[in-house]
């Protein structure tokens, strides 16, 4: 019995997770009963109402470095103070540089990865767009002019 660290090691992993299901079950259960108690005071205010048709509003994380659409507004200003067109590395220095981020390589992959998701979001909505894909992708501001002449 050679293996006897892998024994060891499946079950620790095995004994983590189920540490994590039970104190993910308890908090389910803590929640539900807070809901139940929302439920009875809407109830009360309302006998009418049904609470189980109230759509669930789907939480969201924004993130460590960033508030509520701060990394959109930085990504829009970064196009307005250069006034031309620029790359998404271009883009991503400068959102960190006016955050005070430091330079460092994961960081950098990670904001990258969000300002280009950010820009997406922003071109569906018509407000740059990507204008060259090759090699690089590089992004400008749709103008009130291009958008009458489109």
């Amino acid at each position: 019995m050679g293996d006897t660290f892998v024994l060891s090691g499946l079950r620790d992993k095995r004994a983590r997770i189920a540490g994590e299901i039970i104190q993910a079950q308890e908090i389910v259960a803590r929640r539900t009963k807070e809901l139940m108690a929302i439920d009875t005071v809407l109830r009360l205010f309302s006998p009418d109402s049904d609470p189980d048709m109230i759509a669930p509003i789907r939480p969201t994380s924004h993130g460590l470095f960033f508030l509520y659409r701060e990394l959109g507004r930085l990504c829009l200003g970064a196009l307005r103070v250069a006034g031309k067109p620029l790359t998404l590395d271009q883009i991503t220095s400068h959102v960190m540089l006016t955050k005070g981020l430091p330079d460092d390589r994961h960081l950098r992959k990670h904001v990258t990865d969000s300002a280009r998701a950010s820009l997406m979001r922003r071109a569906q909505k018509g407000r740059v767009r990507r204008i060259l894909d090759e090699p690089e992708v590089w992004w400008e501001l749709v103008t009130e002019k291009a958008l009458t002449t489109a």
